[in-house]
């Protein structure tokens, strides 16, 4: 698969495996962590050759650059979720354990969901940075930071906390704002008592 037809191919996005792995983080730490493998392949042949699959893995840190790139790049488009990193409630027959295979299958289930409906997206498919994620297995990351979208995902939030600091604010809404972090507070407090 090349870059110039991606867009134009069908291709089959699948999630198929995930894996525990040990690393070390940024700060040199020992960590373990969940690693996804990802394969991609074509559907349409215009040459009657056989089916090659890329495939290659990916930590769900990466997954979140790519939504976040997505985010800042296509404001106007409600770009998928991601399923939860952590697994938060033990009640609802999820284990509180990250690396427990019927939450890691669910993420899995989940990751493939979100690529999915990148891919199904006449917009979000055609993005080199989605291209790249699913084809460029070193220095993706790089790629990434190369486009500038920190600085602009920053500097939107700068924007929009300038936007909503005023002077002479309503009130209403400032009660509002302490009863809601009083009732987050209270929520979370129960949640925790309950698990």
């Amino acid at each position: 698969m090349t870059e110039s037809n991606f867009s134009l191919k069908k291709i089959e996005i699948s999630v198929s495996e995930a894996e525990k792995r040990t690393g070390r983080n940024a700060m040199n730490m020992q960590e373990t962590y969940t690693a996804y493998l990802i394969e991609t392949r074509s559907v349409e042949h215009s040459d009657g050759q056989s089916v090659l699959t890329d495939s290659l893995w990916r930590r769900c840190s990466a997954f979140e650059w790519l939504r976040n790139y997505l985010l800042v790049y296509y404001p106007h488009i409600v770009v998928p979720p991601l399923p939860e990193k952590r697994a938060e409630f033990v009640w609802h027959k999820l284990s509180a354990d990250n690396m427990d295979p019927d939450f890691v299958e669910g993420r899995r289930i989940g990751l493939e969901n979100f690529l999915l409906r990148l891919a199904s997206h006449p917009i979000l498919c055609r993005d080199k940075i989605f291209y790249l994620f699913l084809t460029q297995e070193g220095n993706w990351k790089e790629t990434v930071n190369e486009t500038g979208f920190q600085l602009k995902a920053d500097s939107r939030l700068k924007a929009l906390n300038a936007t909503f600091r005023v002077k002479n604010p309503d009130k209403r809404f400032i009660e509002l704002k302490h009863y809601s972090d009083e009732l987050q507070s209270v929520i979370s407090h129960l949640l925790r008592v309950r698990a």
